[in-house]
């Protein structure tokens, strides 16, 4: 008796959930949405973020506001997220390090990647550049491989988004495949990196195009390579890393997330907003000229792109000899 019971207790709890999940889609959203941005302003998570906002707001009625918390190469603003309410008032704007990266690069990682994120939408794809301070005499990657190892007593160093992110990959893939040593200085997110790049406190830094492109055009920092598999149309002069040194190929993407277990209902509805948001001439345009490019697409493509990209770079990294810091 008291066994039947029971799973009839759990039965109707069972029923009630799937009721509960769709009330709270209805409903949704009843307060302003946060988006975090799990790095400083100044960079592509940051600019898509708030490219995005304007949209989001129209579609939802309801004001959003973007949180920047930076720390730990953007593992500390996901991990924010991941305890969020998984009602959908709590966002995630992210590039894919934190996500695909950090796991292998950071002890006592504080989240399981493959299901602490429920996924959205892809954004945007974002070129990573490799740039020297316009101080720094030279011009291409074998200039700069010439350069840093005839100056190896200094020991050049070079600017990151922090332990984990793409940029630090590229630079110790580029150590590990050339033999040149520099030094990783780690920063909270991409925009600091460039800014110290631009005032010559480091010679070198990787970086995301929305972070680059304008102190490029100002001519405080000269863009040497792309660190991408292919030249970009939207770059056509700039060669890859990897058409002088193989291999070194890094990839960054920009996704939207809400906490696990998330109601699907409600990904559905944001998934369906961005990727409107996404075919807008004026939304495409301001992703290109921060040489970007807009994606879309579903919540199931992002999350099997995250997970073949976990996958690989759990290959990938203990290949390179970094340790978990």
């Amino acid at each position: 008796m008291r066994c039947s019971i029971v799973v009839r207790g759990i039965a109707a709890l069972l029923l009630i959930l799937p009721a509960s999940a769709a009330v709270q889609a209805q409903t949704y959203p009843s307060r302003p949405i946060t988006v975090v941005v799990p790095y400083p302003p100044g960079a592509s998570t940051d600019f898509t973020a708030r490219l995005l906002r304007e949209p989001l707001s129209e579609a939802l009625g309801q004001s959003v506001i973007i949180e920047n918390r930076p720390g730990a190469g953007g593992t500390t603003g996901v991990a924010a997220v991941v305890n969020a309410a998984p009602d959908g008032h709590t966002l995630l704007v992210t590039v894919n390090a934190p996500l695909t990266m950090n796991v292998y690069l950071q002890k006592n990682f504080p989240f399981d990647p493959k299901t602490a994120l429920a996924p959205i939408v892809t954004a945007a794809d974002v070129l990573l550049v490799l740039a020297v301070n316009a101080a720094v005499p030279v011009k291409t990657v074998p200039e700069l491989i010439d350069y840093a190892k005839k100056n190896a007593d200094k020991k050049l160093s070079y600017g990151s988004a922090g332990i984990g992110s793409a940029h630090h990959i590229a630079g110790e893939l580029l150590k590990q495949k050339t033999g040149i040593d520099m030094l990783h200085v780690p920063y909270r997110g991409g925009g600091p990196a460039i800014q110290d790049l631009v005032a010559g406190h480091i010679p070198i830094s990787f970086g995301t195009t929305p972070a680059v492109l304008p102190q490029a055009n100002a001519g405080t920092v000269r863009i040497l390579a792309l660190v991408e598999a292919k030249r970009s149309p939207d770059l056509p002069g700039v060669p890859t890393v990897a058409e002088t040194v193989p291999d070194v190929v890094t990839m960054t993407w920009l996704g939207l997330f809400a906490p696990a277990s998330t109601p699907k209902p409600i990904i559905e509805r944001l998934n369906k907003i961005v990727v409107a948001a996404l075919k807008r001439p004026d939304i495409i345009e301001k992703l290109k000229q921060q040489g970007a490019s807009a994606v879309g697409g579903t919540p199931e493509e992002l999350g099997e792109r995250a997970k073949a990209e976990l996958a690989h770079w759990g290959r990938v990294i203990p290949s390179i000899g970094i340790t978990a810091e």
